[in-house]
This record gives structure tokens, C-alpha cells and sequence, in this order.
């Protein structure tokens, strides 16, 4: 395996934080959400990507669960690579292997009131999901926008890209932070949000919601890994509100300024598109974007131990300058200082029984 460098650290340019949960692999709804801008924005940002582990204890803490962990965890780093995530370029590590962040969270739960937490509609709609009512609700899925905060200011990153849904957790990261700098120190940029080009893909299937969110944990998924026969006969499940929202994704890119998604609505709607016909058309578009993506994944799941070295390397980078920022905010808060402190009347103590009469 040939010998491979970490990402630069340039200072001139911005960093860039955003990350995954591995509780599955990942799907459409990620590539046209996020990692198509992933891919483009690593030669202009730093980036740092998570392979957020700690997030999924909040809703699947079973031990059973836990053991999917290092499947699911290298699912997601071959997703990641097949779409064209460069590791020279971008540091991706491991949420659980930098505990730095722990620690800062910890730090960073003393400046957000809980009510704040607890208004998060985000945080109702994982506990939905995940089936736990508010009796249940643990502290750490109240806090987990909290341990995304520490995610970002560890990393001390300037632009987050996330799902329309997460942006207000990127708020409660850039408040933690303006107030951590204006009762202690200037110690954190403040993070902006950036939503997705595509802030929402409905799932597959005909039942639920129609505007429910692809979401691995709905089950309701494409997977970049699907093959092209099973992605195929998912799309054509579609109808209604989804198959609307899948055209304005796949056909519109998100934005449709030439105006084939909306010459695709008004045909369909008028009768003279068939469902098949949009169902084909959506297949064909969407065999073009996954195609390339199985064939590099293939090649990478091949070289046995890259993904390991990949994660190792990522995460020793992560944690530099995960202890980095650490140090700063106990200096900043006077904990470091308390320590020395004590450390130092407990040398002079020693140093002094050693004196001769």
C-alpha cells in the first residue's frame, strides 16, 4: 500500500466540518444533499469529516448495536471514497477516537439553558423515529446538539454544511461559541450553517407521510451501494408527493433554472406523462450518478486495510487539533491554570521535605 500524507493544514484557507452517523450506509438523499459539495469544496476549504459514532449511542446505546459499529463504520468511509472524498485533501476520523471532544462537551453543556434543547423539533423527530417518548428521552439525545457543538469548535471550523434540519443545531453551536468568547476568551470562529442544495429527498415506498425524509433510520432509502437492479425497482414504488419531490431533485438539480422539472410536472400533471415514463427517466438519471460510484467503491473495498489506515491517520490528525483547542479552553476558563496551581505547591511541598536541616 503506497505511503499516504495527511491533509494540509494550510492556514489561509477556511475550515469546513460536517460528518455522518454510521447507522447504515449512506444514500441518495447524502450525495445529492451533501456529498456532491463535499467533493467540490476540498480544494477551497480544510475539511474535516466525522464519522460520528457518538451520535448513534444516542438513540441505538444496545450493546448488540454497538457491534454493527465497525461494519456500518467502514460502510461509510467506501461511501464516502466512491463519491470522491480525497483523503490527501480531507481528514476523515473517528467521533469516538478523539476524546477531546468529550471533554469539551461537557464543558460547552455549562453555557445552553436545557429549554433550548428541549424546543428543538429536530430532537422530538429522532425520538419519534427512534421510538422514545419524553419519559425516556435520555440526556444524551437532549444534549446531542450540544456534542455537535463540540464537534465544530473543536475543530475551531468556519463553514458547516448540514441538512435543512440541522441547521438550527449549527445556531446553538454559534451561541455556545459567542458565549464562551465573550465570558472567557476569544477562542472560537463562529460556524455558519449552509444548508444543502437538496435540504430534503422523500423516502421510498408508498406508506407514511408523503413528504417524509429518505432517512436511514426509516429505512426508506436508495443506497449508493444498491445495485441497478434493486435501485430501479425502488423507484418505481414512487408516486404522488415523493415522486414530485424526486423530480425536482433529479431533474431540477435542486434549483431547475432551465426549467425541465417544472415542464415534467405540468406534463405529468396534465396526463400526458405517464408514471412509468417519469419512473424510467428518474431511473436513467439516477443509474448516472451511482454508476461511477460502485465501480470506485469495488476498487477501494479491494485494497484490503485502507479503509483502517484512512480512519487512523484521519483521527490521529483530529486529535492534534482536537487537544489543541482543549488546552486553549481551559486556559481561557482558568481550569488549566487551577491544575497548575495545584501541581505546583505539591512540587514545592516535595522539594521542600528533601531539604536538609
Amino acid at each position: 500500500m503506497p505511503e499516504r500524507s495527511l491533509p494540509s493544514t494550510a492556514a489561509q484557507k477556511d475550515r469546513l466540518l460536517t460528518g455522518d452517523r454510521p447507522t447504515g450506509p449512506l444514500h441518495l438523499g447524502h450525495l445529492l444533499g451533501s456529498l456532491q459539495s463535499r467533493v467540490a469544496m476540498q480544494d477551497s476549504h480544510e475539511c474535516f469529516l466525522i464519522v460520528a459514532d457518538l451520535h448513534t449511542l444516542t438513540t441505538r446505546p444496545e450493546r448488540d448495536r454497538i457491534a454493527e459499529l465497525p461494519r456500518n463504520v467502514r460502510a461509510v468511509v467506501l461511501d464516502l471514497l466512491s463519491v470522491g472524498i480525497d483523503p490527501e485533501k480531507s481528514t476523515i476520523y473517528l467521533q469516538s477516537g478523539v476524546p477531546a471532544v468529550y471533554d469539551l462537551a461537557i464543558l460547552l453543556q455549562m453555557l445552553i439553558p436545557a429549554s433550548h434543547l428541549r424546543s428543538l423539533a429536530s430532537i422530538a423527530q429522532m425520538a419519534k423515529v427512534a421510538g422514545v417518548d419524553d419519559e425516556r428521552m435520555s440526556l444524551g439525545l437532549l444534549g446531542y446538539p450540544v456534542l455537535q457543538a463540540a464537534d465544530i469548535l473543536m475543530a475551531r471550523a468556519q463553514l458547516i454544511p448540514v441538512g435543512g434540519d440541522n441547521l438550527a443545531h449549527v445556531e446553538i453551536a454559534r451561541e455556545v461559541a459567542q458565549s464562551f468568547n465573550e465570558m472567557y476568551a476569544e477562542v472560537f470562529p463562529l460556524p455558519e450553517g449552509r444548508a444543502s442544495r437538496v435540504p430534503m429527498l422523500p423516502g421510498i415506498g408508498p406508506d407514511g407521510p408523503a413528504a417524509s425524509k429518505m432517512s436511514k433510520s426509516a429505512g426508506n432509502t436508495i443506497n449508493l451501494g444498491d445495485t441497478a437492479d434493486v435501485v430501479a425497482s425502488k423507484l418505481r414504488t414512487l408516486g404522488g408527493a415523493r415522486l414530485r419531490g424526486f423530480i425536482d431533485a433529479l431533474i431540477g438539480n435542486g434549483d431547475d433554472d432551465d426549467g425541465q422539472a417544472k415542464a415534467m410536472h405540468a406534463a405529468h400533471q396534465a396526463g400526458k406523462l405517464s408514471d412509468a415514463a417519469v419512473h424510467d427517466r428518474l431511473i436513467t438519471e439516477t443509474e448516472a450518478l451511482l454508476a461511477p460510484l460502485r465501480e470506485r467503491r469495488a476498487a477501494f473495498e479491494a485494497d484490503e486495510g485502507l479503509v483502517e489506515e484512512i480512519l487512523v491517520d484521519g483521527t490521529i490528525r483530529a486529535r492534534e487539533v482536537a487537544y489543541a483547542t482543549l488546552q486553549q479552553v481551559r486556559e481561557a476558563m482558568g481550569l488549566e491554570p487551577l491544575w497548575k496551581g495545584l501541581i505546583d505547591v505539591a512540587e514545592r511541598r516535595a522539594l521542600d521535605r528533601k531539604k536538609p536541616y
